[in-house]
């Protein structure tokens, strides 16, 4: 069971960084294209941000619920798994404070779609920008750390 979490962990930290990387890639590439007026950019934000937050939920809450598998087995690391859930859980509280406070505001900023943004928008724009980064980081960090190799005393000392 615990090598199931194990695998369960480092699939969804991989999957969530490779997704948050690509939608992020993409979407600047939508937002930013000079064809596209404002009432297309903000409809392409409402409907791609709730699809986002929903993969990170989905893939963070995987994460967690492996690290609770691993943490309980000792698979690896007391310390090591430790730190992963604690990454895992400050990612995932950081993604739901970012999109209760700050993508919540800014969706209704530029509800209806094309209508002028109050001076506010850029304060919480670079919030979730920043934001987003430091929850990428973070579960970048927490991947690394699980998919690290099970070293040979650390599965010694499982088995002991």
């Amino acid at each position: 069971m615990s090598s199931t979490c194990l695998v369960l962990i480092r699939f969804c930290l991989s999957a969530w960084v490779g997704a948050a990387v690509i939608f992020v890639i993409t979407g600047v590439q939508d937002v930013t294209f000079q064809p596209f007026d404002s009432l297309v950019r903000d409809q392409l934000i409402t409907l791609h941000f709730p699809v986002y937050y929903t993969i990170a939920w989905i893939l963070l809450v995987g994460a967690f619920l492996g690290s609770l598998g691993i943490r309980a087995k000792e698979l690896i690391s007391r310390r090591r798994a430790n730190l992963i859930l604690g990454l895992v859980v400050l990612a995932l509280t950081i993604s739901l404070i970012d999109y209760f406070w700050i993508y919540t505001p800014l969706e209704a900023m530029i509800t209806p779609p094309g209508s002028p943004r109050p001076a506010e928008f850029r304060t919480y724009h670079q919030a979730s920008k920043y934001i987003n980064s430091v929850n990428i980081l973070l579960s970048l960090t927490a991947a690394i750390l699980a998919n690290l190799p099970v070293l040979s005393h650390e599965k010694n000392k499982a088995e002991a």
